[in-house]
């Protein structure tokens, strides 16, 4: 039995784990993007658990850039915990987290962060030095309450025709955006990204460091999700952008389309960010139903809250772990997080 670094034969074999695990397949260009892609050249950060010449665990971080304070450091975020069933029990799952913690610092990475399952969670706590930051809003607004209720109750599919009629009406009271800023499709990020963020780089304690390469890996570059992202710009200046992404939804009577607000950053100028969210209302006109995360007193959740958008839920909670005397991150308002920063959407 051994721990170790991954190794590109191990491909095969973590792919089997993770459906094991899952109970799902996930596709290699998905685990290609997500692992080998990747524009951080520490990545693939991978530790598998070999036993009797199989891999029987495994555990992995997306090391990425962030400002801690205004300073460049490394950061991983958990992704992909896994043991064998056949293998549980056996302190497998203890020991890849103790050997994720003295590698990771090795590798010079200064803080760990996830959103771990509720049981998984509880491991963290009581068995790691890991300290739970807080609970993440999700925040929902409703644009079509007709279709959401014919698909949950079969009376009120009567009343469906009636929601394209309330989109509509929606839809005729949201504005063009307005000088000084213009609102763009973007299919690829260029080096003003790298700017915006730099320059927005202490807005909150810690901050993933969304550079042009990172953003274009991250939304453009996705294998098996689409999304769709608008540049706000002040003359030739990059002033924000956000990115979002439609799925549909089965629903006991019926389906939905839910639109996401999956990342969005602008400069610290309320109406950027009011830009911002009609454009993406703009771009998730047809949906049902939109939704975002945001953490509380940030422009993100301000600005969700001025425009109707409720919250709904706390649906997962950030764990985070410093590797270091520093205790920043260890707080929910330390951080500027968003669903684009978990692997998962």
């Amino acid at each position: 039995m051994a721990i170790r670094f991954f190794q590109p034969g191990d491909r095969e074999g973590i792919q089997q784990l993770y459906t094991k695990v899952f109970g799902k397949e996930r596709s290699l260009a998905g685990w290609e993007w997500k692992y080998v892609n990747h524009p951080n050249p520490v990545n693939p950060w991978i530790l598998v658990f070999e036993k009797s010449d199989r891999i029987a665990g495994h555990i992995a971080l997306w090391v990425s850039e962030v400002y801690i304070k205004g300073e460049l450091h490394l950061a991983g975020l958990r992704v992909d915990t896994m043991v064998d069933p056949d293998n549980r029990g056996q302190g497998i799952y203890q020991q890849l987290n103790e050997a994720m913690f003295t590698e990771a610092r090795k590798s010079g990475i200064k803080l760990l962060y996830g959103f771990p399952a509720p049981k998984a969670r509880e491991l963290l706590l009581t068995r790691t030095p890991a300290k739970e930051a807080g609970p993440v809003s999700r925040f929902v607004y409703i644009q079509n309450p007709f279709t959401l209720a014919a698909g949950m109750i079969k009376l009120a599919s009567l009343a469906k025709p009636l929601g394209s009629i309330y989109k509509k009406s929606i839809s005729k009271q949201r504005r063009q955006s307005s000088v000084p800023y213009r609102l763009e499709t973007v299919t690829a990020c260029d080096g003003r990204f790298t700017d915006l963020a730099d320059r927005l780089s202490a807005i909150r304690p810690v901050v993933i460091r969304r550079s042009d390469r990172y953003l274009n890996w991250r939304y453009h570059q996705h294998p098996d999700n689409t999304y769709h992202m608008a540049s706000l710009s002040q003359g030739a200046e990059l002033a924000g952008y956000v990115v979002v992404k439609k799925e549909v939804k089965q629903l006991k009577h019926g389906s939905v389309t839910v639109g996401t607000i999956v990342d969005w950053l602008a400069v610290e100028d309320q109406k950027a960010w009011q830009e911002l969210l009609q454009g993406a209302l703009r771009l998730l006109e047809d949906c049902d139903a939109i939704q975002s995360w945001a953490l509380p007193e940030t422009a993100s959740a301000n600005t969700l809250a001025s425009f109707g958008f409720k919250v709904k839920d706390h649906p997962i909670t950030l764990v985070v772990h410093p590797l270091g005397t520093a205790t920043t991150g260890s707080r929910l308002d330390d951080w500027f997080l968003l669903q684009g920063d978990v692997d998962s959407f």
